[in-house]
């Protein structure tokens, strides 16, 4: 195989998706012709392990759904080539697609790899005439790894299913170990003691200036003792270090200090400024670009690289699957160009900044994630918008302060005495502001992003006199450590060498989709079926959820791809090894009981009460004084196992027992006269009407508003909200009345079987009849944003591409998403854009006209039998 291009026929060069198949045409020379495969086109079937062991670990591959057509169709293209060019990225899984590729199109032309990073002209004319070789040691590391886990997710899931009766389950070599560490953090919040200790904050200014220049200072110590603060308490129990020689103020002494020290003189004893140089932050990886896209722009990790990789495909930055923060020489000159040109030379680092990778194992890509190019499109002329957009900027704004100057801050800390008593005032200037004037790296934690940030104090020297305005005692309380948000996990994972770059994304999305993990705000809590999982994993597989064992795993795979471990000899160790994972399951099989696995240890509730699951999720049983079980009560949804207290396990089994009896109302309706429950189901706690009756047969009822407490609403907020839903009007053309009501996903306004999303519970109650209407009108999110028609479809398509032989041709919304429609005929679009409105900008009429072909007629009922 030949790496000379050819130019005598046609060649064919095959994508991975359309949007990547037209950019990269528009640098190719007219013999050439681009065709997407859609991503991967064979995989493992999903009924089965299919993985023979007994022959060699043998995967047995199908050609996934949907993609007969597209098979054909290369293989009608590669019948009239005289040389196939398999394009798909550069990494493992790319290589494993044009493995596939080949498996099924058996060529009898030649055929090379054409690799590059970026999709610019440059790139593209060096891909061609630098084809390569299949990288054979690429494919069986990403056959491995596909391999392993199929072998741990087919063989733990089942045990999961069987000892914890829950069918959806699963369990996944990174996707295990992952859930572990969003679960063990909730254990130690869970186990933290809150303690509390006091400090004083002053009020100070100079005597010889007026008080506008006053400034803060804190207490440090009271006869050369320091006072405690929130960094000499223990972090796991939130009891302070006993060998910290610190003194702990309470309320009372903080009191007692602040009356002693009102009238005392204050003066300052010393002044000490030091400056620090600040080096700007790496260019983006694949876990960092995650990171800030979470940080900066509230973006999960799955949205994150699915934009990004849009980016890429446009041809706007270099390939994004990459844990190498080096860049070439492309890269810094480009860097640098932009950065001098907009900032000035001075801004510039003196000489061009290279970054290394402190991970061994780095080799996803050969460079950081970066604007495509040697000149890079300045974000104002790339034609984005929204979110596209910003995480281009980012991106742009990262690569450019990379090779920028350090930042200069002058730090000044001054010390103050009064009586027996010394206090500390701390400054920060920037002298230089270098790279920060383009791009600083976003904090996790509040208080560190506050130390960086400029806070100027007056001019002081030693011995100036200084005035108190005001002197208070302030009190704390430590803080248990903080939940996973996707940025935070995503940096343990790769810290711990959990996963590689492509699959941070994957493991989180999976973690909510089996609702092990749902969010709050930007936290990761874990759910009853999260901790359930884990701690079956934990007791009886405890090595295949051991983080430095699924390290080892990642670096025995990398072998593989560089040729140093043998994969099948790594597979047999892994899977019929003495302690191999065949051995375990069986083990496993025969000696858990079920009854045993069900119960979840919760350090923070007594034996009184077993938390539990079962068929139909999360319960609580409570035992008597022999142990048997007396009463038990499901946990609604909104709880989850580190919220949940021993007061909350009392109020559901009161509110059980009360419902089978007679509920205590909690007020009166004053028009009806019917009483007002709170009463509790299987979803959680709700407001009741009235009780059934024959002269009320179904009693109104409404779940207490998410966010609220019930407690703590009035009889008149109650009753607001039982009026639900409210009307506000007709609709103009259909003559149908429009709401506003408040459902399980939230607050929305709606009209015969069309439903929008509003923003906050309040707009049920003030949104216009205009406003509805406006709303309505709008096109139908994707999935994941809330509302829509329940049924059916929308009447207008989301986009039309004018007709075909006669025919409309459209996108329109549906329940499962968004679907292609000519005529009256549905289709289905690929996977990749049935949930994701952006995508959809890459469909052109020729692709619709070519996936309509797949369209059928519903089917007809067999004569003599009714239709179901």
């Amino acid at each position: 195989m030949a790496n000379k291009q050819n130019t005598d026929g046609k060649t064919l060069i095959v994508v991975e998706s359309p949007t990547k198949a037209r950019t990269i045409k528009k640098f190719l020379p007219e013999h050439c012709t681009v065709i997407a495969c859609n991503g991967h086109v064979r995989d493992l079937p999903v009924d089965d392990m299919s993985i023979d062991v007994e022959n060699g670990y043998t995967p047995k591959y199908v050609v996934a759904k949907g993609k007969d057509k597209i098979i054909k169709s290369i293989k009608s293209e590669l019948a009239t080539s005289s040389e196939l060019l398999l394009a798909t990225d550069e990494d493992r899984e790319g290589e494993s697609i044009s493995w596939h590729l080949l498996e099924l199109l058996k060529p009898k032309v030649p055929y090379r790899r054409m690799v590059f990073h970026e999709i610019t002209k440059r790139a593209i004319t060096h891909a061609m005439e630098h084809g390569r070789k299949l990288d054979m040691d690429l494919v069986n590391a990403q056959e491995a790894r596909r391999i392993l886990d199929r072998l741990f997710g087919y063989s733990i899931s089942p045990v999961l299913w069987k000892k914890l009766s829950q069918r959806k389950l699963s369990a996944g070599r990174v996707q295990s170990p992952g859930l572990r560490m969003v679960v063990e953090r909730e254990r130690q919040r869970l186990k933290f003691k809150t303690a509390s200790y006091w400090d004083i904050k002053a009020n100070l200014h100079r005597e010889d200036e007026d008080s506008s220049q006053q400034f803060e200072a804190k207490l440090e110590s009271i006869s050369g003792r320091r006072i405690a603060n929130g960094k000499d308490f223990l972090a796991e129990t939130g009891e302070l270090a006993p060998h910290k020689k610190v003194l702990l103020l309470d309320e009372g002494m903080a009191k007692d200090l602040v009356s002693r020290l009102q009238d005392k003189s204050w003066q300052v004893l010393s002044v000490e400024e030091k400056e620090k140089k600040q080096r700007p932050a790496p260019p983006f990886i694949t876990s960092t670009l995650q990171q800030e896209g979470s940080r900066k722009l509230r973006l999960s990790a799955k949205d994150t690289m699915r934009i990004a990789q849009k980016l890429y495909e446009s041809g706007l930055i270099t390939y994004m699957r990459t844990d190498s923060p080096s860049l070439s020489q492309e890269g810094i000159k480009g860097a640098r160009d932009a950065a001098g040109s907009l900032y000035g030379l001075d801004y510039l680092s003196p000489s061009p900044r290279q970054y290394a990778t402190k991970s061994s194992s780095a080799q996803e890509a050969h460079e950081a994630i970066r604007p495509a190019g040697e000149v890079f499109v300045h974000p104002d002329k790339s034609g984005l918008h929204g979110l596209e957009r910003a995480l281009y900027e980012l991106i742009w704004k990262r690569t450019l302060a990379s090779q920028m100057a350090e930042a200069i801050k002058a730090s000044t800390s001054v010390k103050i005495g009064v009586d027996d008593a010394q206090f500390s005032a701390t400054g920060n200037r920037i002298v230089f502001p270098g790279f920060i004037r383009v791009y600083v790296e976003g904090k996790d934690d509040p208080e560190a992003a506050l130390e960086d940030s400029e806070r100027l104090l007056p001019h002081l020297v030693v011995g100036n006199l200084l005035q108190a305005l005001a002197i208070e005692p302030v009190g704390h309380e430590t803080k248990p450590p903080a939940r996973y948000t996707e940025a935070t996990l995503v940096q343990e994972l790769e810290k711990q060498g959990i996963g590689r770059p492509s699959t941070y994304a994957t493991i989180i999305d999976k973690l909510f989709e089996k609702s092990y993990v749902e969010k709050d705000g930007s936290a990761l809590v874990p759910t009853f079926i999260g901790f359930a999982v884990v701690q079956f994993l934990e007791n009886h597989f405890t090595h295949f959820v051991d983080y430095a064992f699924t390290s080892k795993m990642e670096d025995l795979l990398d072998g593989i791809a560089e040729n140093k471990v043998d994969q099948l000899d790594f597979l047999k160790t892994f899977y019929e090894g003495d302690e191999g994972l065949k051995v375990q399951i069986d083990r496993k099989m025969k000696a858990v009981s079920p009854s045993e696995a069900k119960n979840i240890a919760l350090p923070h509730i007594s034996d009184s009460y077993q938390v539990l699951i079962g068929k139909f999720g999360p319960y609580i049983a409570m035992k008597d004084d022999d142990g048997e079980n007396t009463a038990s009560v499901s946990i609604p949804q909104h709880i989850y196992p580190g919220t949940i207290s021993e007061e909350d396990i009392k109020q559901l089994l009161e509110l059980k027992m009360n419902g089978s009896d007679e509920p205590k109302p909690i007020c009166e309706d004053p028009k009806t006269k019917l009483p007002i429950y709170l009463l509790t189901g299987r979803f959680g706690p709700y407001f009741q009407l009235g009780m059934k009756s024959e002269d009320n047969p179904k009693p109104k009822r409404l779940g207490v508003p998410k966010g609220r407490d019930a407690a703590e609403m009035t009889c008149d907020e109650i009753l607001k909200y039982l009026s639900l839903p409210r009307e506000l009007g007709k609709h103009p053309e259909s003559k149908k009345p429009v709401i506003a009501h408040l459902g399980p996903y939230g607050p929305y306004v709606g009209c015969d079987k069309v439903f929008r999303s509003l923003s906050t519970q309040e707009e049920i109650f003030s949104v216009t009849l205009e406003e509805a209407l406006a709303l309505l009108a709008a096109p139908k999110p994707a999935k994941g944003a809330r509302g829509g028609a329940k049924n059916g479809s929308s009447q207008e398509p989301v986009v039309s591409f004018g007709e075909h032989e006669g025919k409309p041709l459209g996108v329109f919304t549906g329940r499962y998403g968004f679907y292609g429609k000519i005529g009256d005929l549905n289709f289905q679009l690929p996977k990749e854009m049935k949930q994701n409105e952006e995508a959809l900008k890459e469909l052109t009429k020729e692709t619709m006209i070519e996936l309509s072909k797949s369209a059928k007629p519903p089917k007809r009922a067999k004569k003599g039998k009714a239709k179901k």
